[in-house]
């Protein structure tokens, strides 16, 4: 029997001060201004730029080793967090940021957790975006890469794929054009937040609208028509709220209750459902988009970043893959090797 929406849906309570006061500082004095900034390619531009300067302010901490990665013709870096790391086990993150900001360096304090959570290392993908390239590019950089991590000698029992935000929707579509093309799938997803309609139909892009802390809906749209660039936002590989998930890994999907991408999440979730697809959905109250990335000072956050950590140990044993310590992991960059 199939389960429903309500029947595994968990509601995570705010109880934390730090977590509203995050959300109003953002709703009041960032949301307002990224509102009015009109979207050209020189801004595209300097906001690539700026968001990885205003990001790497947040904590990283001394023991996280970070190395140059070069994987399938894809640059990014590797992050190795701790002693508990299992060689063999690997998260493949796809950055967020509107398909046309964001990168590795952006996203460290993201991604440095889930390698201590995950007890994985972590491979954080600078895919190509606009204003530079658009669809399908970002698409072919995720395959390219997981394909050579399994040439590497790396077992898809032992790789979870994860992303946040537009990295939600690319890590979705990956994993079907891994699928369709007869590639060994990974033994979980992770969508954080995951924006999965380019059309920008969800319910909640207009119910949420004055209590989301962060994303305006102007920018959703402007940054739709740029990524697909002449196809149909409606494709399934561009938008896999309407694409057939069948076959795909056990999913974790965590988004916050007053994101203007809450229907988004929840129609992937109900599509996941549909499709047979084992799906974890966890709906956190009145945190920011990407709240993880807040980890350290927002409990709630911390508690996401570990609940993911519990989530991938459990699919990865469920595959078959590592879960015993048995030698310190070592990074491959694949820069002069």
């Amino acid at each position: 029997m199939t389960l429903s929406l309500d029947e595994i849906t968990e509601f995570r309570p705010s109880t934390s001060w730090q977590g509203r006061l995050a959300a109003n500082a953002l709703r009041t004095f960032v949301k307002p201004v990224v509102a009015r900034v009109p979207l050209t390619r020189r801004v595209m531009k300097f906001s690539q730029l700026g968001f990885d300067a205003v990001t790497l302010a947040l904590p990283v901490h001394p023991d996280v080793h970070i190395a140059p990665a070069d994987v399938g013709g894809v640059p990014g870096e590797w992050l190795i967090t701790g002693r508990e790391v299992l060689s063999g086990r690997v998260v493949l993150y796809l950055h967020g940021g509107a398909y046309f900001f964001g990168s590795p360096r952006s996203h460290r304090s993201v991604t440095w957790r889930l390698s201590r959570a995950c007890r994985a290392k972590v491979l954080a993908l600078d895919y190509r975006q606009p204003p530079d390239w658009h669809y399908p590019a970002p698409l072919d950089d995720a395959v390219s890469a997981y394909r050579a991590l399994l040439d590497q000698g790396y077992k898809a029992e032992n790789i979870v794929i994860a992303g946040d935000s537009a990295g939600g929707n690319l890590t979705l579509v990956t994993l079907l054009a891994l699928r369709e093309q007869g590639i060994p799938l990974p033994a979980a997803g992770v969508l954080i937040s995951p924006w999965a309609d380019l059309t920008c139909t969800g319910e909640t892009l207009v119910s949420n609208a004055d209590i989301e802390p962060m994303i305006p809906i102007n920018a959703l749209r402007f940054v739709s028509a740029s990524y697909s660039r002449g196809e149909d936002p409606a494709a399934p590989m561009l938008s896999p709220i309407y694409a057939d998930l069948s076959g795909l890994p056990p999913l974790m999907i965590q988004v916050s209750s007053s994101e203007v991408l809450l229907s988004d999440a929840e129609r992937v979730t109900r599509r996941a459902l549909e499709c047979g697809v084992s799906c974890r959905y966890q709906v956190w109250e009145g945190m920011i988009h990407v709240f993880q990335a807040l980890a350290g000072w927002v409990p709630e956050a911390s508690l996401a970043v570990s609940e993911i950590g519990a989530f991938v140990d459990e699919q990865i044993r469920a595959a078959g893959g590592e879960s015993r310590v048995h030698r310190r992991a070592r990074v491959v960059t694949g820069l002069g090797r």
